[in-house]
């Protein structure tokens, strides 16, 4: 029974025996008796408190469980009822601290109990449960009788049997919300800082040192170029992409019957008057021959009869073509090697491990023309057609104007590279061809100049031997050899202006004369400059005067050659015999713009490179080749190889830093970004001595004229392979030669970029 009186006991009590330790021994020694009646009474009204708590929230339980929440989501009903949450694991550890702490508490009242007949000096009992240091007395004031349950896990059973459930009247809905794991879905490093931290400090510290070494005095630092091995990768974007093409080598047969229809059928009835023109011309050349012997009037009369038949025969332009085609043909049996080298078929590839930089030069084919006149004619002028890089014009007459014989007849011969055994057209002239012109912006138009100062114009395309235009003597009354044609972009705001391209005629007497093709027999020319002879000592070399010619004979300096700048169109340059180029201007008729002095002796060619505008190389009578750029009157670079003059050079179009000279006996390929005092290769070409030359429009063909009439077509093999960067490879060869020059150096880092936008290539 004492025990169940104990169970009865409240905090109150408690704490009255907890207190009991400072009144009298006897008093203490008293216990508290609690009757079963009292006992028995609240034990049941704790129960009907407990069964009632537990009935309300099992009827709002059952309630509401019987609703259901459906939401329609894509057209199907799901069920979003919300679920109820499990709270029996947080029931039973809640009891279990319940239990422990009233176990605690009846072990901790019997001990004391026992103490108190032992000692009587302790007032007060500082203890505390779970190690803390709260008194007993507060810890016993937070425990009441109704925070403790005694029976969790009872049920009534009879209320659920007759339980109605009632409707829901609560204006809440509890929720436990728990935390869930932690998920990074993004995460940024901060860019800013605050001004005046460490952080700040050395943000402001390096934006200052970035400024300086941009765009402060930290910009100009001296740098060093060094070669790499590393791989360049070139990116392009998904917009230039294209479409995978594949090739393939496939084989196919043509048999002579077939090329006999093709031929055959060029033109509807040309194979039946053709074949009864050949029969009747076979025919009157039988019974010519046999009356030969008799040398009477008929016999004169049928031999003129049948020459008269050939010409007309010839004439025909229909029979020509049909000549030209069976020689193509035939042709294309003997060449085919040269003429698949000339189109590049066979190439090496970039990963051949057996390629070798030897700077090779290998003949294809030579173009032998006919003579005329029975007289040898060199080689003066040859140029290329702009739109078609098959057709090849030369000039055949006097080249060297020094030379003891002079030829009587000059010619033009339009070659195609489809048939290198005969030419295509022939123009025959009475006196020595001099210059020739492919006009770039209507590529069938050829400018002609002669030995006797006259100028014409012809249509390639068209099988008449009329020229289009020829020069008079009222508009243009020079009579020395035209030496160079170059033709010019009409700048004009009227359109009928516009359509009119003229060209520039230079002389061996130092003029300079304009032609304008109007609708006309004739050209209309006047004189656009007259060079004279520069007096003192201009820019460029210093050359000292000579003390055998105190004075020139001749007011006027000899005109070599004439050039246009590739982007201003109305500036061109002549070149003379005294060394000098002059800088000329369409709008001024009277004066130069520039006069710089490049060779001590004649300059023959003057060449801009195709990555800059401003990078130009000439070659003169003094055996150099001299690299110069526009702004600096100082060469950047001098070659020099052998003592003979250098009759031609220009650079390659394929590499931006190799450079082909022609001299009389040999072909010499420089290569100054790797050797700037020998060329990389010399070649000796033919017995007969070299006039002129010209690169195809690939750049892998070299064509050289020489004075005996033969061109020959030269491939270059062993080159090295293109770069990617071509201006880049430039600007670091020429930096890289002039480095010894600290203040040639800085001129021309002064000039800056010297290159096209975008660093392209202008042909």
């Amino acid at each position: 029974m004492s025990a169940s009186v104990r169970n009865t006991v409240t905090s109150q009590e408690y704490g009255s025996i907890f207190k009991s330790s400072n009144i009298d021994n006897e008093l203490k020694k008293k216990s508290v008796v609690v009757t079963q009646a009292q006992a028995e009474e609240t034990k049941a009204k704790k129960k009907d408190t407990t069964h009632y708590y537990n009935v309300e929230t099992l009827a709002h339980l059952q309630y509401r469980s019987q609703i259901k929440v459906m939401d329609n989501v894509d057209g199907e009903e799901v069920d979003m009822t919300p679920k109820p949450i499990q709270d029996d694991a947080y029931v039973e550890q809640f009891m279990k601290y319940n239990l422990n702490v009233m176990h605690q508490m009846t072990n901790f009242t019997t001990m004391l109990a026992k103490n108190t007949t032992r000692s009587r000096t302790r007032s007060s009992v500082r203890a505390g449960i779970g190690g803390n240091k709260q008194s007993i007395d507060d810890l016993m004031n937070g425990i009441i009788y109704e925070t403790i349950n005694w029976e969790p896990y009872s049920t009534v059973e009879a209320l659920e049997e007759t339980y109605e459930p009632r409707p829901y009247t609560k204006s809440f809905l509890k929720i436990t919300l728990r935390k869930s794991d932690f998920f990074e879905i993004h995460s940024q490093t901060q860019t800013t800082v605050a001004k005046g931290s460490p952080e700040g400090d050395d943000a402001e510290r390096d934006n200052r040192n970035y400024e300086y070494l941009t765009v402060g005095k930290g910009k100009i630092r001296r740098r060093s170029d060094n070669d790499a091995q590393t791989d360049t990768l070139l990116f392009t974007t998904r917009a230039v992409n294209t479409i995978l093409i594949t090739k393939a080598t496939v084989s196919s047969y043509v048999s002579n019957f077939e090329m006999y229809d093709t031929l055959n059928n060029v033109t509807k009835g040309f194979a039946t008057s053709t074949m009864s023109s050949v029969k009747d011309l076979a025919a009157a050349l039988a019974q010519s021959e046999d009356a030969d012997t008799f040398e009477d009037d008929d016999a004169v009369a049928e031999k003129d009869k049948v020459t008269a038949q050939i010409e007309r025969l010839f004439r025909n332009p229909e029979f020509r073509n049909a000549i030209m085609y069976m020689g193509r043909t035939l042709s294309s049996n003997t060449n085919e090697a040269g003429l698949r080298r000339f189109r590049n078929f066979d190439q090496v590839e970039r990963w051949n491990a057996e390629a070798e930089y030897v700077y090779s030069m290998n003949l294809l084919f030579r173009l032998i023309p006919e003579p005329s006149k029975a007289e040898r004619k060199a080689v003066s002028d040859i140029d290329f057609c702009r739109s078609n890089g098959d057709i090849l014009a030369v000039g055949y007459g006097l080249y060297s104007f020094s030379s003891q014989h002079v030829p009587t007849s000059g010619s033009v011969f339009l070659w195609s590279i489809k048939n290198p055994g005969e030419p295509e057209r022939a123009y025959y002239y009475d006196v020595p061809v001099t210059a020739i012109s492919f006009s770039p912006f209507l590529p069938s138009l050829l400018a002609i100049g002669l030995y006797d100062g006259s100028v014409e114009v012809r249509d390639v395309s068209s099988l008449q031997d009329t020229p289009v235009a020829v020069s008079q003597r009222s508009t243009s009354p020079g009579s020395s050899p035209v030496v160079a044609i170059r033709w010019i972009k009409q700048v004009s705001d009227d359109d009928h202006e516009a359509d009119i391209d003229p060209f520039l005629s230079l002389s061996q007497d130092g003029s300079v004369t304009r032609f304008r093709i109007i609708k006309s027999p004739f050209l209309l020319g006047f004189t656009q400059m007259i060079l004279e002879r520069i007096e003192g000592h201009p820019e460029g070399i210093f050359v000292h005067p000579s003390s055998r010619i105190p004075c020139e004979s001749n007011r006027h300096p000899q005109g070599l050659s004439i050039t246009t700048h590739p982007l201003h169109k109305d500036i061109y340059y002549v070149l003379t015999d005294e060394g000098c180029i002059h800088k000329c201007s369409i709008n001024y008729q009277h004066q130069y713009l520039e006069v710089l002095r490049c060779h001590d002796g004649g300059v023959t060619v003057m060449e801009f490179s195709p990555w800059s505008p401003k990078l130009f190389l000439t070659c003169g009578n003094d055996w150099f080749v001299r690299i110069w750029i526009d702004g600096i009157t100082r060469p950047l670079l001098e070659l020099l190889d052998e003592m003979t003059p250098v009759h031609w050079a220009k650079w390659s179009p394929t590499h931006s830093t190799i450079i082909v000279t022609v001299n009389r006996e040999t072909a010499n390929i420089w290569d100054f970004r790797r050797n700037l005092l020998k060329p990389m290769s010399k070649h000796k070409m033919d017995s007969s001595f070299n006039t002129v030359a010209r690169f195809s429009h690939c750049g892998r063909t070299l064509v050289i004229g020489n004075e005996r009439g033969n061109t020959l077509f030269n491939a270059l093999n062993d080159m090295p392979f293109s770069p990617h960067f071509q201006y880049d490879e430039l600007e670091k060869a020429i930096f890289k030669a002039i480095g010894n020059d600290h203040e040639l150096l800085m001129e021309l880092k002064s000039i800056g970029f010297f290159g096209y936008p975008n660093k392209k290539a202008v042909f």
